[in-house]
């Protein structure tokens, strides 16, 4: 396998890992008012672990021409022999009860040789963390909350038409920005010794919440000097009544380096809590 389609799937991996940003909670409340807008603000947003859900699997198909969409240019006849041999690696992804993912594969047929078997090495590593990195990033907004919890302690200040919800994550700075009229969340900084991220999240509304769209992401880190652009996109679909991803697509840069991916996601099986219809309703 040729050596840029191996360093390929490993910027992959780098972007999803980098751009990962997990809302953790926060330390006691300070007013009574400040409390209820962030009650309020958790009710808006879709949550799967209220819908019953405890764990999934799914298969998930990379979509390796548009990896290898320069490569198909410039050396169409050894890029089409690659592109075969990659649909024939199959993965299959588990979110389990404690949102961990993991990712197995399976492969249609065995690497001709060593360097192939490398290559597959870093796919089958790629993959993995590419949707840890990605679940990291989307189970806040959708599996639990991307608000600390009510009682926890935090700062809320109004500017213009915003609500600034400001607190510590162990030595990190987590400052998240929404709207006053309908606690949109527009952003999510975070600053630490380490690194500095900001992702900027988009969301559908339905009957039941604030879906989770898609996001934009920066990364740049403090002592390494990595920096990272990402921009994901999701298309959602309805599985026994619950929305998951159906497709992603992500692209971006990593040191001014383009990338560009695409997943689908199929035959899901669900593992899901019996809910009362009041639980299960949107506050």
């Amino acid at each position: 396998m040729k050596k840029s389609m191996r360093v390929q799937c490993a910027v992959i991996a780098v972007f999803c890992c980098a751009a990962t940003l997990t809302v953790a909670s926060a330390y006691g409340a300070q007013r009574d008012d400040k409390k209820e807008i962030v009650k309020q603000a958790r009710q808006e947003y879709y949550n799967l672990r209220n819908r019953g859900l405890i764990a999934f699997s799914s298969s998930v198909q990379p979509n390796w021409r548009l990896v290898l969409k320069e490569q198909l240019s410039a050396d169409p006849a050894n890029a089409e022999n690659a592109v075969n041999m990659l649909n024939g690696i199959h993965f299959q992804l588990t979110l389990g009860p404690d949102g961990a993912v993991k990712v197995t594969h399976r492969a249609d047929i065995a690497p001709p040789n060593e360097k192939a078997a490398e290559g597959f090495k870093q796919i089958f590593g790629g993959m993995e963390q590419s949707m840890s990195g990605f679940f990291d990033t989307w189970s806040p907004f959708m599996l639990t909350s991307p608000f600390p919890e009510v009682g926890s302690e935090y700062r809320l200040d109004e500017i213009d038409n915003q609500y600034r919800l400001s607190y510590k994550e162990g030595t990190a700075d987590v400052v998240t920005t929404m709207s006053k009229k309908d606690l949109v969340i527009s952003e999510i900084a975070v600053d630490s010794p380490e690194f500095k991220s900001v992702i900027k999240p988009q969301f559908t509304r339905n009957e039941q919440g604030l879906v989770l769209s898609g996001y934009q992401a920066n990364y740049q880190g403090v002592t390494d000097g990595t920096k990272v652009l990402l921009n994901v996109q999701i298309e959602n679909q309805s599985v026994n009544g619950l929305q998951l991803p159906r497709k992603l697509n992500l692209s971006g840069s990593y040191h001014a380096t383009p990338f560009e991916m695409e997943l689908v996601f199929s035959d899901y099986q669900l593992q899901k809590s019996v809910i009362t219809t009041e639980l299960a309703a949107r506050p």
